[in-house]
């Protein structure tokens, strides 16, 4: 079993003033957006297999599972208004890596469940437990459901949990509190 989720390197941008940050931003919390981490997630997977035919029928099983949930881009963006170096910058950017942890976090907890989930579901067809199918298509649409079948429940955990931990960064005492210690917003 080969789960990766590695993390590329975040992009800073600067291109975005506040006006364009807030119709990017669907914000539900108190306030507008004064900066945005985004995370363009995925998920992929796959299996390595090995056929035999005998007496007329196809029989496959999985040599090797492969799931990938690198996220294909991380950005995060502090709007032009905020000079580099200012009170502004600093806590917007401090409160964006924070974000960009916690997605970090997530993918790795996401991975080490997906890997336990993956090796702990012994009925996956393997060698000497194969699938018996009527030629390759079927046999491949109906791996990829068993993989499914495994890795979608905690997917959709990890997006859960990702959420709620989000959340937790953008919690209104933190915003006030972080708007208290610098003075030139806009």
């Amino acid at each position: 079993m080969k789960v990766r989720g590695d993390f590329p390197p975040a992009v800073l941008r600067r291109d975005m003033t506040l006006a364009a940050l807030a119709r990017e931003t669907t914000n539900t919390g108190p306030g507008r957006s004064q900066g945005l981490t985004v995370v363009e997630s995925r998920l992929s997977y796959g299996s390595k297999t090995s056929s035999l035919t005998q007496n007329g029928r196809l029989c496959v099983w999985m040599e090797e599972v492969l799931v990938d949930l690198t996220p294909a881009s991380v950005e995060i963006i502090v709007p032009s208004e905020y000079p580099e170096g200012s009170c502004e910058y600093d806590a917007i950017l401090l409160h964006e890596r924070e974000h960009e942890r916690v997605y970090q976090e997530r993918v790795a907890a996401a991975v080490a469940e997906i890997r336990d989930a993956l090796v702990t579901a012994k009925w996956l067809p393997a060698r000497g437990n194969p699938l018996e199918a009527a030629d390759q298509a079927s046999a491949e649409a109906a791996l990829n459901a068993k993989i499914r079948k495994v890795v979608d429940p905690a997917y959709a955990n990890y997006k859960e949990q990702l959420g709620a931990a989000q959340a937790e960064l953008d919690q209104p005492a933190l915003y006030q509190w972080v708007s208290k210690r610098c003075s030139a917003w806009k």
